[in-house]
């Protein structure tokens, strides 16, 4: 999506299990769901990068995929919080996170 060069090579599928676990532990299960569908909408085996953890090939950066997560899940303040912690692949602090940040400020719960 973002077309930068994939530096934190974690295929979405992985990046799900991770996200599915944690929300099922959330008690969210719906939105688990949402995720997998998420990543059968957004994963496609293309691109010129294999992934550390599956091997299987991809073309979309951790960066992208979870900031499509954060895109279903900010709605509730709680979970933006938590997944801020667990899964910001937004290192440079200048994108997603940065939202996700001014979201909870608004919210009133930082």
């Amino acid at each position: 999506m973002c077309q930068e060069a994939i530096t934190n090579p974690i295929c979405p599928a992985c990046l799900q299990e991770g996200v599915q676990q944690w929300l099922l532990e959330q008690r969210q299960d719906e939105l688990a769901d949402e995720v997998a569908e998420l990543t059968r909408g957004v994963f496609a085996n293309t691109g010129t990068t294999f992934c550390i953890k599956c091997d299987s090939v991809m073309g979309l950066c951790a960066y992208c995929y979870t900031k499509e997560v954060f895109l279903l899940i900010k709605s509730r303040p709680r979970l933006v919080s938590q997944y801020l912690t667990y899964f910001n692949y937004d290192l440079e602090h200048l994108g997603w996170e940065r939202e996700a940040r001014n979201y909870l400020e608004e919210a009133d719960f930082v």
